[in-house]
C-alpha cells in the first residue's frame, strides 16, 4: 500500500516556514496596534537603530518534567537519506515457510562438539555472517540517533508515524493479545484451530485445546486464546512473579477460569533453572499426557540504554523458551516465540535446531509489531517425535550459561548451517527484509520528531481493515457489566419462566409399578449417580454464576443465595447440579473435600446449550468441567466435575463398576472411582433423565430389529435416517423438558442395591426390580 505523500527534504522545510508564517499572522492584532502607535515598523527591530528581533518570541511550552528553556539535542539524521516512500504495507502480511524434510538423528555427542565459548560480547557491529553488513550498520546508526531524544518525543513521533498505532490493545489488556490475534490470522488460525498436514483437526473427540503461555505476564497472549476458544481451551501459565505477573483479574475478553498458573518448584517463575522447567513440564503433562497443542513464548526485559545489544542480552532467554516448548509439546504441536535481532551465530544456531525439530518454521513480522523495533516471531509447525536429544543438549547449554564463567557464542557449527543452503538463504533474506523495513521505520520516526505537524493519514482506515482481517470487534476494552441475578436470568432465559422451571421437584420412584408407568422405553432414558446429602447443600439444585467469584444456588425458599464453598466457575453459567464429598483413602486416614458435580445445563460460560439433546449437553458439560477443574492446584478452590451419563439399558454394568470402600465411621459403602486422581464418590441414589421429547418414544422393530421413533400425537413411526427435518428438530427434549420429567430413585436402605435380596420391604424399589424391568423391556 503506497503512502499518499512522500516526506523528504524538499517538502519538510517549506512546510515548517508556512507553519511559522501562519503563527505570526495569528499574533494579537491589539498588540501590533499598540506597538505601531509606539513607533514599530514592519520588518524592523525595536531598538534605537531598528536593531533586534524581527519576529515575536514564541511562548515556551514545558515538556514533561524538563525545565523551562531546556533545548534538547536534535536528531541529526540527514533528511536526504530518508525515503519514506520505500515503506511497504501489506494487508495481510507476506511471509514464507521453509520445510525440513531431513530425518537425520542428532546425537548428544555430535551436538556437544559444536559448542563455542568465550568472553561475553558487548557489541554486535561485526555480526554480518547472516545479513547484509550495510543493513546492520544502518540499523545501529538509526538506533543511535534516538539516544539524543527523550522518551516523550519518541513516543509522540512513534504514535504519529506508525500506520498501525491506533489499533493499540483493542478489547484486550495489552498489545500482546492483538499481536497474537494478528499472527493467528496470518497463519490460518493454526493455533486456535490446529490441523495436520492433511487439513484434519488435531483435536480428537471431546478433547480440549491445550496450550501453554511461558514468560508471558501479564497474559495478553492467553487472553486472546481464551477470547477465541472460551472454556473449550485450557491453558497453563509460567512467568516471573512480581510486577509483571499474570493479571488474570484483568482478563475481560476471555474468562481466566480455564487458565492455570504454575511457577515451578522454586515458585518464582524463573525459566533459567532446569528444576523449574522440569517441574512445570511435569505439572502440564499430568493434565495432558501427550503434551499441549501449542506453546506461546513472549519473553522480554528492559534493555534501556543497551538497545543495540538486545540480542546478546537475550540469548539465554531465547534458549530456555525453546527448550521449555520442546519439553511440553505433543507430536505435531506448534510453537510461537518472540525474538529480537537474529544476527549472531548463537541465535541462528538455535533457530536451526528448532528447524530440525519441526516440519516447518517461519520468521515473521506482524503488522501489529511496531515497524521500527527489532521484534519478530519464530513460528514452528508440527513438532517431530525425535527431539529428546535436542532437549538434552539445550539443557547442557543452559547449564553452561548458569555457571556464569563464560559466554556461549555458538551451539551449531557454521559448517552445518552453511551446508544447508535452504536454511541459510532463508535466514539471510529474513534478516535483510525485516532489517530494511526497520530502517525505514526508524528514519520515519526521526522525520516525525523534527516536524511535529506530520501525521500518518491512514491510521483509521488501516485500523478498521486490520480488525476485520484478525476477526476482532471494533470497540474499546471495557470491564464486564455487573448485573443482578434477576436481570441476568431474564437475559439468559428469555421466555422461560424461571419459577416454573426451577421449582419442579423430581418424581420419586418407590415401586416397580411406578417405574413401569413413568418409562415407556429404556432406549430414551439415561441416569446419573447422585450424592447422599452429606454436605450443607442436601439436594440437587440450580446454580448460577453471574460474575467472577459469584456462584449462587436456588434454595427451597425460592431465593438465590451464595454458595459457601469456593469453586472457580465461568460467568454466565446456569446449570443443574449438586455439591458432594469426594473421598481419598480408607478408614481413619480418609480425607474428603467438597466438589461441585454438574448434571445438566442451560448455559455454560456464555454458551447456550439448552436446546441440544441430552447426550450432547452432557458431552459439553464434561468438557467444560475438565477445562475448569484444577486437580493438582494448591489452593482453596474445590473440584468441578460433570456427572457421567449412563444409558438406562446399561444399568447392570453400572454396579459392576462400583467397589466397596470403608468410610471413617467404619461403614462400608459402594463408591465410584473418579478419573486418575485416586478419589471416589459415594452415591446415595440415581437420577433418571429422558433424552426424547414427551411426544415421542423409541423401541426396537420386531421385523427389522432397528430402533424407530413413534410420534404419540400423529401416531406415526419413523426410522432415524428417514425422519423429516421438522420431526428431527422436535424429537429431542430441551433442558426444560428433561428437567421437568426427571425421576429419582433414592437409596434409603443399603439392601436396595445389593445383588441378592433376602428380605424385601414395602414401598422400596430394589436393584433387582430395575434389572427385571430392563430385561422385560428388551424382550418387547
Amino acid at each position: 500500500m503506497e503512502r499518499e505523500e512522500n516526506i523528504c527534504e524538499e517538502n519538510v522545510e517549506p512546510m515548517a516556514k508556512k507553519i511559522k508564517t501562519e503563527w505570526v499572522k495569528s499574533y494579537s492584532d491589539k498588540a501590533l496596534l499598540m506597538m505601531t502607535k509606539m513607533g514599530y515598523e514592519k520588518n524592523k527591530g525595536l531598538g534605537k537603530q531598528n536593531q533586534g528581533r524581527l519576529e515575536p518570541i514564541v511562548a515556551v511550552q514545558q515538556d514533561g518534567r524538563k525545565g523551562l528553556g531546556l533545548k534538547a539535542d536534535e536528531c541529526q539524521l540527514p533528511l536526504e537519506s530518508v525515503d519514506i516512500s520505500s515503506e511497504v504495507i501489506n494487508l495481510p502480511e507476506k511471509f514464507a515457510w521453509i520445510t525440513n524434510s531431513s530425518r537425520e538423528d542428532w546425537e548428544f555427542d555430535k551436538f556437544n562438539n559444536c559448542i563455542v565459548t568465550g568472553p561475553r560480547k558487548q557489541t554486535i557491529e561485526d555480526e554480518c555472517l547472516y545479513c547484509d553488513p550495510d543493513i546492520l550498520k544502518n540499523i545501529l546508526d538509526a538506533k543511535s540517533e534516538f539516544d539524543k531524544l527523550n522518551d516523550n518525543e519518541l513516543r509522540r513521533a512513534r504514535a504519529r508515524s506508525n500506520p498501525f498505532e491506533t489499533i493499540r490493545s483493542s478489547i484486550f489488556l495489552n498489545r500482546a493479545a492483538v499481536k497474537m490475534a494478528n499472527i493467528d490470522s496470518m497463519c490460518d488460525y493454526m493455533f486456535t484451530n490446529p490441523r495436520d498436514k492433511n487439513g484434519s483437526s488435531l483435536l480428537h473427540g471431546n478433547e480440549l485445546l491445550y496450550f501453554a503461555d511461558i514468560c508471558a505476564g501479564p497474559g495478553g497472549f492467553s487472553e486472546y486464546v481464551l477470547y477465541r476458544k472460551s472454556w473449550e481451551a485450557k491453558g497453563f501459565g509460567f512467568t516471573l512473579r512480581g510486577p509483571n505477573d499474570f493479571k488474570l483479574d484483568k482478563f475481560f475478553a476471555g474468562s481466566p477460569e480455564s487458565f492455570d498458573t504454575f511457577y515451578g518448584i522454586r515458585k518464582d517463575g524463573n525459566i533459567f533453572f532446569k528444576d523449574n522447567q522440569d517441574s512445570f513440564a511435569e505439572y502440564v503433562l499430568k493434565h495432558c499426557k501427550s503434551g499441549v497443542h501449542f506453546v506461546m513464548a513472549d519473553g522480554g526485559f528492559s534493555v534501556e540504554g543497551q538497545e543495540n545489544i538486545q540480542e546478546l542480552l537475550s540469548k539465554q532467554l531465547y534458549l530456555c523458551q525453546c527448550l521449555m516448548a520442546l519439553k511440553i509439546l505433543r507430536v505435531n504441536g506448534s510453537f510461537l516465540c518472540k525474538m529480537f535481532d537474529l544476527f549472531t551465530p548463537f541465535s541462528v544456531g538455535l533457530v536451526y535446531l528448532m528447524y530440525k525439530c519441526f516440519e516447518q518454521i517461519s520468521i515473521l513480522k506482524p503488522n501489529s509489531s511496531r515497524p521500527a523495533n527489532s521484534e519478530r516471531y519464530l513460528v514452528c509447525k508440527w513438532k517431530k517425535s525425535d527431539t529428546d536429544s535436542v532437549c538434552k543438549y539445550l539443557d547442557h547449554v543452559n547449564d553452561i550459561f548458569n555457571a556464569a564463567d563464560e559466554d556461549v557464542l555458538e551451539i551449531v557449527s557454521r559448517e552445518n548451517i552453511m551446508a544447508d543452503k535452504t536454511f541459510l538463504d532463508y535466514i539471510v533474506k529474513s534478516n535483510n527484509e525485516i532489517g530494511q523495513n526497520q530502517i525505514v521505520g526508524l528514519r520515519k520516526i526521526a522525520v516525525y520528531c523534527r516536524n511535529i505537524q506530520l501525521r500518518e493519514t491512514k491510521q483509521s482506515e488501516i485500523r478498521k481493515r486490520c480488525l476485520e482481517l484478525w476477526g476482532l470487534p471494533d470497540k474499546l476494552r471495557q470491564a464486564p457489566e455487573s448485573k443482578s441475578s434477576e436481570k441476568l436470568l431474564e437475559e439468559i432465559l428469555g421466555d422461560w419462566n424461571d419459577k416454573l422451571l426451577f421449582n419442579f421437584t423430581p418424581t420419586e420412584l418407590y415401586t416397580a409399578v411406578q417405574l413401569q408407568n413413568n418409562i415407556n422405553s429404556i432406549y430414551d432414558w439415561y441416569f446419573v449417580p447422585i450424592g447422599r446429602g452429606e454436605t450443607n447443600i442436601n439436594a440437587c439444585c440450580m446454580f448460577l454464576c453471574k460474575s467472577k467469584g459469584c456462584l449462587l444456588r436456588y434454595t427451597d425458599s425460592k431465593k438465590w443465595e451464595p454458595v459457601e464453598y469456593i469453586f472457580e466457575v465461568s460467568p454466565r453459567s446456569i446449570f443443574y447440579g449438586e455439591i458432594v464429598y469426594e473421598y481419598t483413602g480408607e478408614g481413619r486416614t480418609q480425607t474428603r473435600v467438597c466438589a461441585l458435580h454438574i448434571i445438566d445445563a442451560i448455559m455454560i460460560g456464555g454458551i447456550d446449550i439448552r436446546r441440544l439433546k441430552l447426550s450432547e449437553r452432557s458431552r459439553l458439560c464434561q468438557k467444560y468441567a475438565l477445562s475448569l477443574n484444577k486437580p493438582y492446584k494448591e489452593g482453596n478452590s474445590g473440584p468441578i466435575r460433570s456427572k457421567c451419563l449412563y444409558k438406562l439399558k446399561e444399568f447392570p454394568n453400572f454396579f459392576n463398576n462400583m467397589s466397596s470402600h470403608v468410610l471413617k465411621d467404619n461403614s462400608t459403602r459402594l463408591g465410584l472411582s473418579l478419573s486418575s486422581e485416586n478419589k471416589f464418590f459415594v452415591p446415595g441414589g440415581i437420577l433418571l433423565l429422558c433424552e426424547i421429547c414427551h411426544n415421542f418414544f423409541s423401541t426396537i422393530s420386531n421385523s427389522t430389529q432397528k430402533l424407530y421413533y413413534f410420534d404419540k400425537q400423529t401416531k406415526t413411526s419413523y426410522y432415524k435416517d428417514c425422519m423429516p427435518i421438522d420431526i428431527q428438530n422436535a424429537l429431542y427434549a430441551s433442558f426444560r423438558n428433561t428437567f421437568q420429567r426427571r425421576l429419582l430413585w433414592k437409596w434409603t436402605n443399603l439392601m436396595q442395591v445389593e445383588e441378592k435380596i433376602k428380605h424385601r420391604e414395602k414401598n422400596l424399589l430394589y436393584r433387582e426390580d430395575f434389572k427385571t424391568f430392563i430385561c422385560n423391556k428388551e424382550k418387547i
